[in-house]
């Protein structure tokens, strides 16, 4: 929980933030003044300090999503170091999942053996461009630690991912977040894949840090050996700069990503569903005129983009016919009603169509941001 006060005309609201909801209280007459002008308002900034040590205060800054009475619910919020004041100009993203994707532990043993001390000055691994909002970014996966700040400071950091910013906004910051955890969602394969930690900084030096849900102090993974062999600088680039496409809350340019499940909805109708419509929405990316023919249904959609990765099905008895009316007699029974949870949890073949629909729609989100079918094959997220 944190505690601090927001700054309001000329005084100060007292807040209390559980769970990136603000509640505002206070006996005076600013709270009533304040409930009225932002009522129901979205999308607005507020200034004010945190006192998270107990008795200093710490300069912050809140993205208000949307707020009700004297109720905000916040988007994320920003705060600062109690020797800063001013602004930032890059921020460093730490991320488990983010370190297994660039390949942490396997850069980290080669530069060892190399003989770099990373305990007295970090090296930067990639460098990769990409595109967000008409902004050209540069961001770099930095290894190591800087000796000036000693290495008790931040023992547990691992990789991190720095951008230098462009603007002193906090919605740029979150931008920035929702794009690098959509690009580790992409690149995972699954829903839950939060961020760590993620750090303002000023000429080098810490300045504050920034919270937003999609951050965890309790983020792990250990699916590195599932990027042992990516060719980072080939693959990461063009899925990166597909995946800024959309940084707001529609996806309408980028690959889809709300089909991706999590250990809860991995095998159920509704997240089959969503593959379904994930699906629809590639094949009108990659041929609009099939996908606007009425008389083009599903199943033969299904089968024409079976039959363009044939190795899906390679060791699969059943022809991409056969699996193509499977998949559409189940999306039938879902709309009618006829299929349940359990039915898909105790159902092996339901679970390996399911299985089955993600490799093929990542395979069509690979096609649709530019890469060749046999890099498509050679991809080791294949």
């Amino acid at each position: 929980m944190v505690k601090g006060v927001i700054f309001f005309k000329e005084g100060e609201i007292p807040f209390v933030i559980d769970d990136y909801r603000m509640e505002l209280f206070t006996d005076n007459s600013l709270l009533k003044d304040f409930s009225k002008e932002y009522n129901f308002k979205t999308n607005y900034i507020l200034q004010g300090q945190c006192f998270c040590n107990g008795f200093q205060g710490q300069k912050s800054t809140f993205l208000v999503e949307q707020s009700m009475g004297s109720t905000c619910y916040l988007r994320c919020y920003i705060i600062n170091m109690l020797t800063h004041e001013d602004g930032y100009d890059a921020i460093g993203i730490q991320s488990p999942f983010l370190d297994d994707i660039f390949r942490y532990k396997y850069k980290y043993l080669d530069m060892v053996r190399a003989g770099s001390n990373l305990a007295v000055e970090p090296k930067d691994v990639y460098t990769v461009p990409f595109s967000m909002s008409d902004r050209q970014y540069e961001v770099k996966f930095r290894i190591g630690h800087d000796n000036r700040l000693g290495l008790l400071e931040d023992f547990n950091r691992k990789g991190e991912l720095l951008l230098s910013l462009q603007t002193n906004d906090i919605q740029e910051c979150y931008d920035i977040s929702v794009v690098f955890y959509r690009f580790a969602m992409f690149m995972m394969s699954h829903a839950d894949v939060p961020l760590k930690l993620i750090t303002l900084y000023k000429r080098g030096l810490k300045a504050g840090w920034f919270y937003c849900p999609l951050i965890s102090d309790k983020a792990s993974s250990c699916q590195d050996g599932f990027f042992h062999e990516l060719d980072v600088m080939k693959y990461v680039p063009k899925i990166l700069n597909n995946i800024a496409l959309d940084s707001g809350n529609k996806i309408t340019q980028s690959v889809p990503l709300g089909h991706l499940g999590n250990v809860d909805s991995m095998f159920s109708p509704q997240r089959f569903v969503e593959q379904v419509m994930a699906f629809e929405y590639l094949f009108d990316k990659l041929d609009h005129i099939k996908a606007q023919n009425s008389k083009f249904t599903l199943k033969d959609e299904l089968m024409y983009m079976f039959n363009q990765f044939p190795q899906l099905l390679s060791n699969h008895k059943m022809s991409s016919e056969k699996v193509s009316e499977q998949i559409k007699e189940i999306r039938r029974t879902i709309a009618h009603g006829y299929a349940y949870y359990y039915d898909f949890k105790s159902d092996p073949n339901t679970q390996y169509l399911i299985i089955l629909l993600d490799k093929l729609i990542r395979n069509m989100s690979l096609l649709c941001i530019g890469f060749a079918k046999d890099e498509i094959e050679q991809c080791p997220l294949y």
